[in-house]
């Protein structure tokens, strides 16, 4: 399982997912000032869910685990 990103881990995966700031809220559902306070330290820091960051290392293609595969690129591998 993946633990709670810190802020800083959290801009480092959106970056390499190539997301600005107001794509990844609206992927994930918040509000551009909501994502801006996931990647900032402090007092108005609001942290990422595991989940979700999870998925964004998967959209970031850096998941330690697992890797998002598009629609038919398996077959492809098997013929």
């Amino acid at each position: 399982m993946i633990d709670k990103p810190t802020p800083e881990e959290v801009k480092n995966a959106r970056i390499k997912a190539g997301f600005t700031q107001q794509e990844a809220a609206d992927r994930f559902g918040f509000t551009l000032s909501a994502w801006q306070a996931k990647e900032t330290t402090g007092k108005t820091s609001r942290g990422l869910a595991a989940g979700t960051y999870e998925m964004l290392l998967l959209l970031a293609d850096e998941h330690p685990v697992y890797q998002l595969v598009k629609r038919g690129e398996i077959l492809k591998e098997r013929d």
